[in-house]
């Protein structure tokens, strides 16, 4: 847990949030023929201050394997970080408030730049509720429905969400 969560991160521009990490680059083996097997192409980033590390070597281009890994890494910093609050402190962050509508579903694309912040909002709140998705859905202001639904939406989401909730000793969220 940090004290400003993943937020802070969350919101850094491409080139000051790659300035918070180590970059390693690397020969990939497997499929993928000559080139892949000659060239550094492979990408490892280590974010510093969590000390998550994310790779991606799908690509044979170095700097789409690169784009993809801070994708990556922005996500895992929003599904393994939690941020310290307390019962009156919860907000939503400005950025992503227009997500978090009483009366609209939580539709927010994962190749959204922000779809990481609204991942760590949604757990943000479930882990001050407790693990409880109805407590959790009522600090977000949407329906618990909702909120059970946009979670279900991402495995990896759903994984994060389930492991707060065995924390407080709950069964885990099933699909939807």
């Amino acid at each position: 847990m940090l004290p400003g969560g993943a937020y802070p991160f969350l919101l850094l521009n491409e080139t000051a949030f790659i300035k918070t990490c180590r970059f390693d680059a690397y020969m990939a083996s497997g499929h993928g023929g000559q080139k892949r097997n000659r060239t550094y192409s492979a990408v490892r980033l280590t974010h510093l201050p969590t000390a998550i590390a994310v790779i991606a070597e799908e690509s044979r281009s170095q700097s789409e394997n690169k784009l993809k890994a801070l994708k990556r890494l922005r996500l895992a910093i929003a599904l393994r970080v939690r941020k310290q609050l307390s019962a009156g402190s919860f907000t939503i962050p400005g950025e992503i408030r227009e997500y978090f509508k009483p009366d609209a579903p939580l539709q927010i694309n994962p190749k959204n730049p922000l779809y990481p912040l609204a991942c760590a909002t949604a757990l943000d709140a479930l882990y001050l509720a407790a693990g409880k998705i109805g407590a959790a859905a009522e600090l977000v202001s949407i329906s618990t429905g909702r909120l059970n639904k946009f979670i279900s939406k991402d495995n990896d989401l759903l994984s994060a969400a389930n492991e707060l909730r065995t924390h407080f000793n709950l069964k885990p969220l099933k699909p939807v």
